[in-house]
């Protein structure tokens, strides 16, 4: 039923969130309760209700201000006065979770016992929504919590665990159609009636089971008040019961449905049913177990003479496999020691061209370096017949080429010859190779492919032409001077 309906049956009325409760403190008298005739303490509601001067009254969750109020189907209650902390647990329960405490306390006393609500621990670890305290003694205590808004399943079971440390029995109560940690702590559901005060018409539809023994099985009950349930639980007529591994699918009266459920409130009569079906039921395995212990040793005994005949069978042809055996055996004898015989000369083999690759691998690594040094040699004897001067002159119309090409300056990173670039000098246009100044003939396979070639004259692009190693079309000269007479190989 939603929030609103619910209060508007109820007929109390207050601003989002919520900001009423049952119980305040009063000044002199200590905690009073709104549902109850005298208040808890001997005390009439007309001594707190629109009194004048006004008795200051506190919620005793936050210590704000509260007033006594009456809803239009007069309801007593507490309200929250202007500016109250919102993080005050009472002020924000839903009129859904108020109606159900009210329903519950009925029921309670109903039962012969008090019911106060609101009930802290004296350390704080729980607050009950409603606690029951028996008629004989004082230590005989229940708390019934309504929780309607969703929890999981270990924060339910931690709280239901503070109240055990204080040796204090627990029941959840929802009034929500689906209730998932049901089987988690001691708990049932209920379906709210119409008017919703009416405790005695408040029905439990779940959390409540009884064994049928011809069903061999758990039957749901949907036919008991919530009245009648909290009467049974205090009387100590109904338990909360571990139903069994093989017993958890519950039938739904009226239909052939079911639902699981690892544990139900009960009575004891059925607990012991259960007992005894599982009893019966272990009783008939048993039986069928030992039939099937006497099948089994039947056929052991006729598995055993067929055994014993094929034994000597087996005997006949182990002599026979161990006499080929051995034949097999001097046969793969004489198979290793040839497989070794030519294994050795494999690794001869093997070792011998490792020996003439590594020689090989030496002779090549020399006549690379010879090579290396041979036009290191040639480099050097290139360049010598360059001076400075003439290689600025040659960089310098490199680079007016390339502002006429390319519209930017070509520019050489280092100005020594690079053996990458067959000893010559690359320049480069931003991150792009423009061309190499001046490679060495001797070394021109080094050169990348179709890399630009740049030298004085003539006749140093006729030295390079000539060994056939690069296009012609790739060879610029500026017609420069040799202003000295060099040696070119």
């Amino acid at each position: 039923m939603p929030a609103h309906t619910v209060a508007s049956l109820v007929g109390i009325t207050y601003g989002p969130g919520g900001q009423m409760s049952f119980t305040a403190l009063h000044p002199e008298l200590g905690r009073i309760d709104a549902t109850l005739a005298d208040l808890g303490q001997g005390l009439e509601w007309e001594n707190v209700y629109r009194t004048r001067p006004r008795i200051w009254l506190t919620c005793p969750e936050c210590g704000h201000g509260v007033h006594a109020k009456l809803s239009p189907r007069r309801t007593r209650y507490f309200a929250h006065d202007p500016g109250r902390s919102p993080d005050c647990q009472l002020s924000v329960e839903s009129a859904d979770h108020h109606l159900l405490k009210l329903v519950l306390a009925e029921a309670i006393r109903r039962a012969g016992w008090s019911a106060d609500l609101e009930v802290p621990a004296p350390d704080g670890a729980w607050r009950a929504d409603v606690m029951a305290t028996s008629p004989t003694s004082d230590e005989d205590r229940m708390a019934w919590e309504a929780q309607l808004s969703p929890i999981t399943d270990d924060d339910i079971q931690m709280r239901t665990d503070r109240y055990a440390a204080d040796d204090i029995d627990v029941c959840w109560v929802s009034s929500r159609d689906r209730v998932p940690w049901l089987c988690t702590v001691p708990a049932i559901a209920v379906n709210p009636a119409s008017p919703p005060a009416a405790a005695e018409r408040w029905m439990v539809h779940d959390g409540l089971v009884r064994f049928d023994y011809a069903r061999g099985g758990w039957v749901q009950v949907d036919d008991v008040t919530l009245a009648t349930f909290v009467r049974w639980v205090l009387g100590d007529g109904l338990v909360f019961h571990a139903i069994g591994r093989r017993y958890r699918r519950i039938h739904l009266p009226g239909s052939n449905a079911t639902t699981r459920r690892s544990a139900s409130w009960t009575t004891q009569r059925s607990i012991d049913a259960e007992a005894e079906h599982e009893a019966m039921r272990q009783q008939q395995e048993a039986a069928k177990r030992a039939r099937e212990a006497r099948a089994r040793e039947a056929e052991e005994r006729r598995k055993q003479a067929e055994a014993r005949r094929k034994q000597a069978e087996r005997e006949r042809q182990r002599e026979e496999e161990e006499r080929r055996r051995a034949e097999a055996e001097e046969r793969h004898r004489l198979f290793m020691i040839e497989m070794e015989r030519q294994r050795a000369v494999r690794e001869a083999e093997r070792r011998e061209q490792q020996r003439k690759q590594q020689e090989q691998a030496r002779q090549e690594e020399l006549a690379r370096l010879e090579r290396d040094r041979q036009e290191q040699a040639a480099a050097q004897q290139w360049w010598s017949g360059v001076s400075a001067a003439q290689l600025t002159e040659l960089l310098d119309h490199v680079a007016r080429l390339s502002m006429t090409e390319r519209t930017s300056r070509a520019l050489l990173r280092s100005d020594e010859g690079d053996r990458d670039f067959a000893y010559g000098i690359p320049v480069y246009t931003g991150r792009h190779l423009y061309g190499v100044i001046r490679p060495c003939p001797h070394s021109l396979g080094r050169l990348p492919t179709s890399s630009r070639i740049f030298v004085r004259n003539a006749r140093e692009k006729a030295l390079i032409t000539a060994t056939g190693l690069v296009n012609a079309d790739l060879v610029t000269h500026f017609d420069l001077p040799d202003h000295e007479q060099t040696t070119l190989l």
